[in-house]
């Protein structure tokens, strides 16, 4: 497969998983609107996430993973999507979904920062730095024009840390699964989050309970299936592919997604200046996207990725036009 095809398959996970994850963040915010406490509805949506990975693992036949295997998974579970959803869910009771989108939109900072303390191989060059700057450029613009969104310091506090889980937790995963993670091993990851959801939410909601209605319902089963289920898997996919720092590239989608939908659907307040900023980040993620363009090298072309690399052979015959001159010889000797 060509560098093209395979930029556009990136492109094409991407933009589906930040459409994704870009409506996960109102949807959350209706639930936890809708008076549920946000860390009994991260622990259900764990819960369900699990019920719809286990049942797929088991139909692909997936062989299990070591006992080790499932550890590292849930423990990575509990570090990055754990530690994304709880912060996220709980500030939402001070901010909309636009303005925590903006804020988790710098963690392709965080993991490009923990991947070079790291020595991560992940190569970012000067187009890629140049792209990333823009992304967040575009985020500063949009966050400029959240202007008195967030009405606490604690909602900001939590969505930075969310965002530190997102930029650790996938250079992590990508160091412990670098040919990625199987649906096993999705499945303990959900399993994971959801003890260290249930954990906080003991602590934090002794009663566990949690009032149903149609809001909240729509709220778990989103970010149960949608986000949870489906949208880690592709993000799972993604790290695998083009590494952590590329990978969290769709928290700059996140915000043109959220920002949207919360201005259309929710009502949430938007200003004409915000339509540049989402510019700058789509114009970011296309650069980043972009197919590398290298010299060919004068022997001929490059084989393709995955084509195993042709070696003259020392012991084959000689070629056809040596074999006359060679027979020529062998007479005149005889």
């Amino acid at each position: 497969m060509g560098e093209g095809s395979r930029s556009s398959g990136g492109l094409a996970r991407l933009i589906l998983l930040g459409i994704v994850w870009g409506a996960t963040f109102p949807m959350s915010r209706l639930g936890v609107a809708a008076g549920a406490d946000p860390f009994v509805l991260v622990t259900i949506a764990f819960a369900l996430a699990v019920a719809v990975t286990a049942p797929v693992a088991a139909l692909k036949r997936n062989p299990l993973p070591s006992l080790r295997g499932f550890g590292e998974s849930a423990a990575v579970g509990a570090l990055l999507i754990a530690g994304i959803n709880l912060p996220l869910f709980w500030g939402e009771r001070f901010a909309t979904g636009g303005a925590a989108s903006i804020v988790y939109a710098t963690a392709p900072l965080v993991s490009l920062a923990f991947g070079t303390l790291l020595g991560s191989s992940e190569r970012v060059g000067r187009r890629e730095l140049f792209a990333l700057v823009l992304g967040v450029a575009g985020v500063a613009v949009l966050a400029l024009a959240a202007g008195g969104v967030v009405t606490s310091l604690w909602g900001l506090a939590a969505f930075g840390l969310g965002a530190v889980c997102q930029g650790t937790g996938a250079v992590t995963l990508g160091r412990l699964r670098p040919h990625g993670e199987s649906v096993w091993g999705q499945t303990a990851q959900f399993a994971g989050g959801g003890v260290a959801a249930l954990a906080v939410a003991l602590a934090m909601a002794p009663r566990f309970t949690i009032s149903w209605s149609a809001p909240v319902l729509a709220s778990v089963a989103y970010v149960g299936i949608a986000s949870l289920a489906v949208g880690y898997a592709v993000f799972f996919d993604l790290i695998r592919r083009d590494g952590p720092v590329r990978a969290n590239q769709v928290t700059f989608l996140n915000p043109v997604v959220a920002v949207t939908l919360g201005a259309v659907v929710f009502a949430e307040p938007f200003a004409l200046v915000e339509v540049g900023g989402l510019v700058l980040i789509l114009l970011a993620l296309a650069i980043l996207r972009l197919p590398s363009t290298g010299r060919a090298p004068a022997t001929g072309r490059e084989p393709a990725e995955g084509t195993p690399r042709s070696t003259p052979s020392v012991r084959g015959p000689l070629p056809t036009d040596s074999a006359p001159r060679e027979q020529a010889a062998s007479s005149r000797t005889h």
